[in-house]
């Protein structure tokens, strides 16, 4: 009988919370192919602020991002590393696939939501062997299970999403159905010949409900998770109905959600790692801005769901939140929950039996408002419209708690008459409601695979001098933009940043407006006088509404 062959040995690593890499690897290990690490890379840390962005911490330089990744590597030899990509900074990645060139001889796999949008030029610029776009339970493991094959190579084509080199080519499997597989870095500048109409995301490998229900998280897999999180982050569903220009949809619009019990298990294992000294957390007093004086002293840790819309399975929401009022959970944590206006509603008013537990159980409820100017949402395709919105704002209003309204301020077509008449709106609403926090972004960026994106391109406003690679589809740039408009969201945001606090809030709130005032003023007389006697209006509305008592 021949012995069994060994197991292959997999590193995954991250900076902070193992985001995506904790499910894959669970899968993996659970599939019995592979002994999996997940590690934690990086011993410096950035200081803490502000709690309620979340995130993990970052490591302060290059020595202390490699130097407990090379003790690992030496250690336990493994034949795959993987890492995450999401975004900037990129120069982190870099010196981690350095380490590994230098001190392992394991093959390189990276994934994520930015390896997902940019398969084949994340890999070329990398230099890693694979890149996974998509979903990768399932398609990590077909490329674990073949690994063992003689000339497994040969076999890479058989495996949904993944890009890679064969013959001095790059080669990425998994194409958009319209056939739409370049952008315009990738056409040498020109332009693909198929209708605006036909362009859709790409399709890219998705798990189905019942994998997500199967794979129960591996907490036995962390090491060396020795830096405090500022959040614990999991994940409940995936998908989104929504059709937002700006988004990705790097999940599709098919909803797949997991049991609430499920949910509620995974939030207990982490606690348990914590309890133990296997995870550490850093607690606030995150409910000081509860009304209610019971909940003001203590001192709890974020547990973040961040799907992209919690409450779109309405009676998962409400067994979830039974679950958690009958856990001791609610006295260590805090929920936080991002959802759209739209899926709070029931029969176009908001849902009484969701309010209810929202007021209970006072998660951080962060919405996806995106803007209060009706021409920005409907540009946008957001599911909702002002009116559901101002009523599910009073309706968290009056839970005597904080949320989370989130911002958009511009995109590419924006003008500054528009911008202003957007924060006009964005200010009045928010001092109607003195328990919203803002969480402002001044310009747009053609994220991902996005219709945004698309409509740049296509338009021919994206030619080759503009995009040099694909890294300048992951940075904002106003010099596309109106300039005037640009300069003046980039002000209005430096102001509204303070906005997310309560405490600062309202000062912010008023200087945002008073701000692009000033500025129009030091521009020159006859230069801008519409948009001055417009900025003007809009701060003496402000302040009426802020001081009314001054009639």
């Amino acid at each position: 009988m021949r012995p069994s062959s060994p197991r292959i040995r997999v590193l995954l690593a991250a900076a902070g919370w193992p985001s995506g890499i904790l499910e894959v690897g669970s899968w993996a290990a659970r599939s019995g192919l592979a002994d999996v690490v997940i590690f934690q890379i990086g011993r410096g840390l950035a200081p803490a602020s502000e709690p309620v962005a979340g995130g993990g911490p970052a490591p302060e330089n290059a020595s202390d991002r490699i130097a407990g990744l090379v003790e690992k590597l030496v250690e336990f030899q493994p034949h795959v590393v993987g890492f995450r990509v999401e975004g900037e900074p990129f120069e982190p990645i870099q010196d981690w696939i350095g380490a590994v060139r230098r001190f392992s001889n394991a093959e390189i796999v990276l994934g994520g939501p930015t390896a997902t949008s940019h398969p084949a030029g994340v890999l070329e610029w990398s230099g890693v062997d694979y890149v996974f776009a998509g979903e990768a339970e399932e398609t990590f493991t077909q490329f674990l299970s073949l690994a063992r094959k003689h000339h497994s190579r040969d076999c890479l084509p058989e495996i949904p999403g993944i890009a890679y080199r064969y013959g001095g080519r790059t080669c990425f499997n998994t194409l958009p159905a319209d056939g739409y597989g370049r952008s315009v870095v990738e056409a040498g500048g020109g332009r693909p010949e198929v209708p605006i109409g036909c362009l859709r995301s790409a399709v890219r490998p998705a798990v189905s409900a019942d994998l997500l229900a199967a794979n129960r998280l591996d907490w036995s897999l962390l090491e060396g998770f020795e830096q405090p999180l500022e959040s614990l982050y999991f994940t409940a569903g995936r998908g989104c109905p929504g059709e937002c220009s700006f988004c990705g949809q790097l999940h599709g619009a098919r909803v797949r959600v997991k049991p609430a019990s499920q949910l509620l298990e995974e939030i207990e294992a982490a606690d348990r790692c914590v309890a133990e000294g296997r995870l550490h957390v850093t607690r606030w007093k995150l409910f000081a801005h509860v009304e209610d004086p019971r909940w003001q002293a203590r001192d709890a840790a974020w547990a973040a769901v961040y799907d992209e819309d919690f409450f779109l399975d309405r009676s998962r929401a409400v067994e979830f939140f039974e679950l958690w009022d009958n856990s001791p959970l609610k006295d260590r944590y805090r929920l936080s929950f991002q959802t759209n206006p739209r899926s709070l509603l029931a029969g176009g008013a908001p849902c009484p039996e969701l309010f209810g537990w929202i007021d209970r159980a006072k998660p951080m409820v962060q919405l996806g408002a995106e803007s209060f100017h009706p021409g920005l949402l409907a540009r946008w395709r957001k599911r909702h419209d002002l009116e559901q919105l101002s009523a599910v704002l009073d309706a968290l209003d009056a839970t005597r708690q904080d949320y989370t309204v989130f911002q958009l301020l511009t995109d590419y077509e924006s003008t500054a008459e528009e911008l202003i008449e957007a924060l006009r709106r964005l200010i009045l609403a928010a001092l109607a409601r003195p328990r919203m926090r803002i969480a402002s972004s001044p310009l747009a960026i053609p994220l991902y695979e996005s219709d945004m994106r698309r409509e740049l391109e296509f338009s021919g406003r994206l030619p080759g001098e503009r995009i040099v690679d694909w890294r300048d589809y992951e940075r904002p740039h106003p010099k596309w933009m109106d300039p005037v408009a640009a300069e003046l969201a980039d002000l209005a945001d430096s102001h509204l940043d303070w906005a997310i606090n309560p405490e600062t809030r309202d000062a912010a709130l008023i200087e945002t407006m008073a701000a692009v005032v000033e500025h129009l003023e030091r521009a020159g007389a006859g230069r801008f006088d519409a948009l001055l006697a417009q900025a003007r209006s809009a701060a003496a509305e402000i302040a009426e509404a802020r001081f009314p008592f001054r009639r």
